[in-house]
């Protein structure tokens, strides 16, 4: 039996589906960021319920709502989230759930799979997704009725319904496949869940590396037997930015375009602030004034470098109990960075798109927080544009990466909190939820969110040492 959840690991990469039905995946277990996310789409299910019960049910004339009801046809089978049933004409109007604001690429092969395989029995009127409304801000409560939008898709459904069709018959032969040699792998060794199948043997420097690669293009160099990066061709077409670092990684030698390194480093002004945030959303708002998934600053750390050699500073907050933590965050900034000297980030569309968000929030703070994003200097620019390259970035430009390379003193990995999406869950946990473990894992979040200015620190005192 082939389950709508099947058919979309088949939609992500035929080897999943082979894999998950074979039982030989060796990544399955959900991270910890994967169960927050699958709470969220739970959470989102319950209001949307009673959304489609108070708000939807009613427009129709004589109708009853079927909640989760399981269809089979055939090999398939599919539960809905939510049909009503027109009792008059019975006719039958699909309504499915998803927890994003937006139509995404898999939502619409989803909803045409339920279409197939409900359509069979029963008499389906029209398809709708129920989606969060990205532009519905919180007042003091959760207004539903506002927060969802329902758009229409049963004209794109129908278009889609031969290819889905027939690609749900390829997935079925996957499944009765004893081997799996002749099946399509991801391309995407970072999150594969079954790497000994989709990329054995998988080189430490390899094509899945070159940035922003595209599909047809990974698919050609694999044609060609062309995994590792030492086997590129020199006359294989790629942006000059992909050859730069493709000649980087094959000659193990780093690239420095010392002038303009020396212009940027050079056109810092004093005091230069090294700021990093924390962050934290939340699929249905919480507080007054936020969005769907507005990311909320709970947390950040700032180094402080002065012309005058002073010993540099520190400072640093966390919000600590429940409710907005912006709120105090925010007054805690604008004491911490005067309005002078050059803000420092790594990803400045990061901090900066929060700043937006906060200057609008807290409006007594907006000209102080959009004078921050005007003295903003993105450090990771210098290694996204390709003017400092190392071999052991490994075509990244994280600073998870870049950090080992440049101070391999400094590491995040003995650290007990050490990645964004883990810090997200366990200070939600801490402020919400058990207080006995407060203090250890405030201890670690301050940490963890001060080795990112700290390594900003280093990699900044590094590129002047390369300058010299």
């Amino acid at each position: 039996m082939l389950t709508k959840s099947d058919f979309l690991l088949y939609m992500d990469a035929p080897m999943h589906l082979w894999a998950k039905v074979h039982d030989q995946q060796t990544n399955a277990t959900p991270s910890l960021y994967d169960q927050h996310l699958m709470k969220q789409g739970y959470d989102v299910e319950k209001v949307a319920k009673t959304y489609l019960e108070k708000h939807i049910l009613p427009k129709y004339k004589n109708a009853e709502l079927l909640w989760q009801s399981t269809y089979t046809s055939g090999e398939y089978q599919s539960r809905a989230d939510g049909i009503i049933h027109e009792l008059d004409t019975d006719t039958f109007h699909l309504y499915e759930i998803k927890s994003s604001t937006s139509t995404k690429k898999e939502h619409l092969p989803d909803a045409t799979f339920q279409s197939i395989v409900i359509g069979q029995s029963i008499n389906q009127e029209t398809i709708h997704l129920i989606l969060l409304n990205d532009e519905y801000i919180r007042g003091d409560e959760l207004d539903i009725e506002q927060l969802f939008s329902v758009p229409d898709v049963t004209d794109e459904v129908s278009e889609m319904t031969p290819d889905i069709l027939a690609k749900m018959r390829q997935a079925l032969e996957i499944v009765k496949l004893v081997e799996s040699t002749s099946i399509v792998n991801c391309l995407n060794p970072k999150t594969c869940p079954c790497p000994g199948l989709c990329h054995p043997n998988l080189p430490k420097a390899s094509i899945y590396n070159i940035p922003n690669l595209t599909p047809k293009k990974k698919r050609e160099l694999e044609e060609l037997k062309t995994i590792a990066i030492e086997d590129v061709d020199d006359d294989y077409p790629l942006t000059p930015k992909q050859r730069k670092i493709v000649d980087v990684m094959q000659s193990k030698t780093s690239y420095l375009d010392k002038p303009t390194v020396t212009g940027l480093l050079q056109s810092l002004t004093y005091p230069l602030y090294f700021l990093d945030y924390e962050t934290y959303d939340e699929a249905m708002p919480l507080y007054k004034g936020h969005k769907p998934y507005q990311k909320m600053v709970f947390q950040f750390s700032l180094h402080i470098v002065s012309s005058n050699r002073e010993a540099m500073q520190h400072e640093e907050y966390l919000a600590l109990e429940p409710g907005d933590p912006a709120s105090g965050l925010v007054k805690h900034l604008r004491k911490c960075i005067s309005d002078q000297g050059t803000v420092i980030v790594w990803n400045k569309a990061f901090e900066g798109g929060r700043n937006k968000e906060m200057a609008e929030l807290y409006p007594e703070y907006k000209d102080f927080l959009l004078n921050v994003n005007a003295r903003m200097f993105d450090l990771m620019e210098i290694v996204s544009k390709g003017y400092y390259l190392h071999p052991e970035f490994l075509g990244s430009w994280s600073i998870k990466n870049v950090l080992p390379v440049m101070s391999p003193e400094l590491s995040y990995k003995s650290l007990s909190i050490n990645k964004g999406d883990q810090a997200m869950i366990e200070w939600y946990e801490m402020a919400n939820g058990d207080k006995t473990k407060k203090d250890g894992v405030a201890k670690a979040l301050l940490e963890y969110c001060g080795l990112d200015t700290m390594a900003m620190v280093k990699v900044w005192e590094k590129l002047k040492e390369l300058t010299k």
